[in-house]
């Protein structure tokens, strides 16, 4: 009986601890002053995220769209870790740009002891980060991405010759820019060269058992997750992309001078060279920041086009008029010239944002300028990019698909941090010049000898996956595709 009264008062007290932890927790806006949106017991404000019944982008614009005009940022809490949810795009400046010395982390979990891959630039903070960025910086200049640029046609070249000459054919579209954008980190970030089953079928399982509630908790508990050895990726496919740069790196250094062909040659001629390690981590910062949202973006791209082949043609036009232009030769030149086809792009990224926020934490305590609010050090602070790329006051009709709203003149007319998907500023995309000319030139090779309309298995309208922090579709993208004379 003693046992059974010692084991019942020991699981009172142990709830009755959670129970006034999690209380505290929620109360943190409150206990501050601080305009915050009402959470859910345990839930806080994204009820029905983590079950998978509406994606975080949907839990976060509604908020914004809530609270917006009313404060430049208001309260909320990811199930019971309190966060700032920034409204005002001056702020967004601040944080982002001006002032971004005060929000230099973004707090992810990584742990570079257990899991070495973790050391890149998405995943780390502070010092080590600051370090590995300043080298960073002298890889990702617009020189280097030109000299880049040869190698990224020649895969575009033969992933154009792969699509196939068939007057018309169904095609799973997800898949089909899955494998040009694999092909190009494979050669680009890894230096390898023809068909690599084993490097394709790595990519895409690496992260196969992720979980939002294994990420929130790693989040919000990083020194607990470190001490139980969490592992945010598959160990299989990270020993792997571990061991390939190893062998490219020892190959590279036997052979003589060669010609600048990828970013393992790159990061391995800094000032002050990288380690082994360091650069099999920021080989697979390629795959881990690039392969889902540059997937995500050509596969809405073409989903869009297909919708509206008005659209569509007028692209193609541009690119075939380009390319006559420079003798059939896509160069520097040619890309610079393909100002609609960019538009395309950039709405669809707009529309379709494939990060839905981006996250910063603040390393200093931040006083808002002619204003009583403060910004604590150490508050996590999200910006709703999804949400602002959608506002009807930034963008009018925001769900209509329309290039034209970037067009130099229409561009001009918005404020600054009103598009922002590879972020701005210190912690912004430090790769986004070559994700921008990789999508470019994806685009160019799908659309030259190509047009897309829907068929029956299109899923119309389109749908998210909720069980993804990223805006990806629910199910592969399925088109009609139909050989044209170029």
């Amino acid at each position: 009986m003693d046992l059974l009264q010692r084991a019942l008062l020991t699981a009172i007290s142990a709830l009755t601890i959670f129970f006034a932890v999690v209380k505290l927790s929620l109360g943190y806006w409150k206990r501050r002053g601080i305009l915050h949106e009402k959470p859910k017991f345990l839930w806080g404000n994204i009820k029905g995220v983590v079950g998978g019944k509406r994606h975080v982008h949907e839990a976060l614009q509604s908020i914004y769209e809530s609270y917006k005009g009313r404060a430049p940022f208001i309260g909320c809490y990811a199930l019971i870790k309190p966060f700032i949810m920034v409204l005002d795009l001056e702020l967004v400046r601040h944080i982002l740009v001006s002032d971004a010395g005060y929000f230099t982390s973004r707090g992810l979990y990584h742990n570079v002891d257990s899991e070495p891959l973790s050391e890149n630039l998405l995943q780390l903070d502070g010092h080590k980060w600051r370090t590995l960025h300043a080298k960073a910086v002298t890889v990702f200049t617009s020189s280097n991405m030109q000299k880049l640029l040869p190698r990224l046609l020649q895969v575009s070249s033969i992933f154009q010759s792969r699509i196939g000459a068939k007057k018309l054919q169904n095609l799973n579209v997800s898949q089909l820019v899955d494998s040009y954008n694999i092909e190009v980190i494979a050669s680009l970030a890894y230096g390898l060269s023809g068909e690599q089953s084993e490097f394709r079928e790595m990519s895409r399982t690496y992260w196969g058992n992720f979980s939002l509630w294994r990420a929130y908790l790693a989040l919000e508990f990083p020194l607990m997750a470190r001490l139980l050895q969490h592992k945010s990726y598959d160990q299989l496919a990270t020993d792997y992309f571990y061991n390939l740069v190893q062998t490219q790196l020892h190959q590279q250094r036997r052979r003589d001078r060669q010609p600048l062909q990828n970013f393992l040659q790159l990061y391995s001629a800094t000032d002050d060279a990288l380690s082994d390690a360091q650069i099999a981590a920021q080989a697979f910062g390629f795959i881990l920041a690039g392969l889902a949202p540059l997937n995500a973006t050509l596969g809405f791209c073409l989903y869009e086009l297909a919708l509206h082949p008005e659209l569509q043609q007028r692209a193609r036009e541009e690119i075939q008029q380009a390319l006559q232009q420079h003798k059939g030769q896509l160069t520097a030149e040619c890309l610079k010239e393909l100002k609609y086809t960019k538009q395309v792009l950039n709405e669809t990224l707009r529309l379709h944002t494939p990060y839905p926020f981006l996250l910063r934490r603040a390393t200093k305590e931040f006083e808002l300028v002619k204003s009583i609010f403060v910004i604590a050090r150490g508050n996590n602070i999200i910006i709703p990019t999804a949400a602002i790329h959608r506002d009807p006051e930034i963008y009018p009709d925001p769900l209509r698909f329309d290039p034209d709203r970037f067009e130099a003149a229409a561009v001009r007319t918005r404020p600054a941090m009103s598009f922002l998907p590879f972020g701005e500023g210190l912690r912004g995309c430090i790769a986004m010049q070559l994700a921008e000319q990789q999508l470019l030139v994806g685009l160019v090779a799908l659309l030259q000898h190509h047009k897309y309309a829907p068929c029956a298995e299109t899923q119309i309208p389109l749908q998210y996956d909720n069980g993804k922090l990223l805006l990806m579709p629910k199910t592969d993208i399925q088109l009609s595709v139909e050989c044209v004379d170029s």
